[in-house]
């Protein structure tokens, strides 16, 4: 009976073991998850600062299309390119496109720093699950050799520590 009970807490250590292995794995998965999702917030990041990039020349286009439509409005109105009104104008013109380019800028680089952030974030909590599965696998096998060393000496035999028994005894 003795090799049962012997086995049986073998048995009882190897699963703690690999509970604790198991979490271990679990923790690791987790922190490439995390890890995969935050390059994959980064790369969002990079794509939306392209994306505000590729709008401000749109911008820039836009606005270089209505100086030159004003330039041919102008002359066909027999006003010159240097007159003050086509002058205050382009100005007018010029300095709303540039406004409108630098909001473009700003918001796609606003989306980006979030991008970032949540890349970061993601990987704070990939990491955080990695060291938590590790506590948690010591804790198991602390648990597991606690179970084991009790069930351990539940089952030793009760030794007297003396002969005599008392006066009644």
């Amino acid at each position: 009976m003795a090799g049962l009970e012997t086995l049986a807490l073998l048995a009882g250590l190897a699963g703690t073991a690999a509970s604790a292995a198991g979490t271990i794995a679990a923790g690791e998965a987790q922190d490439k998850a995390a890890e995969f999702q935050a390059a994959q917030l980064e790369r969002q990041g990079q794509e939306e600062r392209a994306a505000s990039q590729r709008e401000a020349d749109q911008a820039d286009k836009e606005r270089d299309f209505i100086l030159s439509r004003q330039q041919a409005v102008a002359s066909a109105s027999n006003l010159g390119a240097l007159d003050e009104t086509v002058l205050d104008l382009s100005g007018d013109i010029a300095q709303e496109a540039s406004l409108k380019k630098g909001m473009i800028r700003y918001g796609g680089e606003e989306r980006a720093k979030g991008r970032f952030a949540q890349a970061a974030a993601a990987r704070m909590e990939g990491d955080a699950a990695k060291k938590g599965s590790y506590f948690a696998a010591a804790g198991t096998i602390a648990s597991g050799i606690g179970s084991f060393a009790d069930g351990y000496y539940k089952k030793k035999p009760a030794t007297a520590s003396s002969g005599y028994a008392g006066r009644y005894g």
